[in-house]
């Protein structure tokens, strides 16, 4: 073989070569081409995910207040709740202590109008056992709330200067015993009362001052009312006030005869039911 054939072959393998080389590198930058296509559209999906986590971190912080703010509130309806239990409870306590009271006043009003009937009832017999006396403002009848008063005036039960009960003032009691021995009920309480003028000597030499003498006239009637009206003993009591509740002026005459009394007060008994 000649040398120019050698030299054409050579020219023909360096083209082959050449050849070979610019399509190896097309093909790199075509594999290039691609890459860059696929990192730009990883950048793309990151960018997007970056965007995506950073929405939802916001989402989640808010969610996150929104919690905070539920669990506040939540705690202050909690605390509002105890409070409203326990005003409730109190209020509970108050309506169950004004029903009791209210069921205890029931009760109170009730006895009370059984008494008020009571003590009317007893006025009323009282009143017609001795009419004439207290027609002549010898006995006085007053009625209170829950009391009844009877009121014998001056020298109608004692003469002057005694402490014996006179005979007028016997068949008095005893009248008046006979209205209200079966109003067993009543408690009856006997008062003495004087007016401020000096014990005489002969009175005086018995009882030092009219302290004495009006629990000694008082003690004289619970006493007769026991004894001679047949009364109960448990329902009677007897005190004195000497001149110290005077229901009118000891500068008079007609004032002093009115503080010199004695004062029965009729009353519901304890046991009264």
């Amino acid at each position: 073989m000649r040398m120019g054939n050698w030299s054409s072959i050579g020219v023909l393998f360096l083209v082959l070569f050449l050849l070979q080389a610019c399509a190896a590198d097309q093909q790199l930058q075509h594999q290039n081409v691609l890459l860059q296509d696929q990192i730009e559209h990883f950048q793309l999906q990151l960018y997007e995910s970056d965007q995506q986590i950073k929405s939802l971190n916001a989402e989640l912080t808010r969610l996150q207040q929104v919690e905070t703010k539920y669990n506040q509130q939540l705690t202050d309806l909690k605390a509002k709740n105890a409070s409203l239990q326990n005003i409730n409870s109190k209020l509970t306590q108050k309506v169950e202590g004004l029903t009791n009271a209210l069921e205890k006043n029931k009760s109170v009003i009730k006895l009370q109008n059984k008494v008020i009937r009571l003590l009317d009832d007893t006025k009323k017999t009282i009143a017609t056992s001795l009419k004439d006396e207290i027609a002549s403002q010898d006995i006085e009848l007053i009625g209170l709330a829950d009391t009844l008063k009877v009121i014998f005036i001056d020298k109608i039960l004692f003469d002057s200067g005694s402490v014996e009960i006179n005979q007028k003032g016997k068949k008095l009691l005893l009248a008046f015993a006979e209205s209200i021995r079966q109003q067993k009920n009543q408690s009856i309480l006997v008062e003495g009362h004087t007016d401020n003028m000096p014990l005489k000597p002969a009175l005086k030499e018995q009882f030092p001052s009219n302290w004495e003498l009006s629990v000694a006239r008082a003690a004289t009637v619970a006493r007769f009312l026991q004894m001679e009206g047949r009364l109960q003993p448990q329902r009677l009591s007897a005190r004195g006030y000497s001149f110290y509740q005077p229901v009118s002026s000891n500068k008079t005459l007609a004032g002093r005869r009115q503080n010199r009394r004695i004062e029965i007060i009729l009353s519901p008994s304890e046991k009264t039911p």
